[in-house]
């Protein structure tokens, strides 16, 4: 189940490790988490869940994100973005892994399915043909 969006403001950071700390604003009392409500949780930041911002984040930025439980039940901050600031842009025809409850994800553009399919379809073919011949 995907975690609602959720804003909130950095309010402690480490430059030199990457990792930070959200305070989740207080409209997100309706949210729960395995402590309570999310408006009552300190929510940890890595700075990969910003890689795509054309910034590092600062103290005080407001951020939107979406929390996942770890196995080890610490809250994490993913998808996030800096608001106010871009994102980067992604290199033409690169695909980024997404995190998705602890595991990364390699979005696929429709035309790589279909590509794939039809060379499915091609060997599916071939071979049905071959067995026809020798058998």
């Amino acid at each position: 189940m995907q975690s609602p969006c959720l804003t909130g403001k950095l309010v402690r950071w480490n430059d030199d490790k990457g990792i930070g700390v959200i305070q989740p604003d207080d409209s997100h009392h309706d949210v729960a988490t395995l402590y309570g409500p999310a408006s009552e949780q300190m929510i940890a930041i890595n700075l990969s869940a910003l890689q795509h911002m054309h910034r590092r984040p600062r103290l005080g930025d407001q951020i939107s994100f979406n929390i996942e439980t770890k196995l080890d039940s610490k809250l994490i901050a993913f998808n996030a973005s800096i608001d106010g600031v871009t994102a980067c842009s992604a290199r033409k025809g690169v695909e980024k892994a997404v995190a998705v409850n602890g595991v990364a994800r390699q979005s696929i553009s429709a035309t790589s399915v279909l590509s794939r399919l039809a060379l499915i379809a091609a060997l599916i073919t071939a071979g049905s043909y071959t067995y026809q011949y020798l058998f």
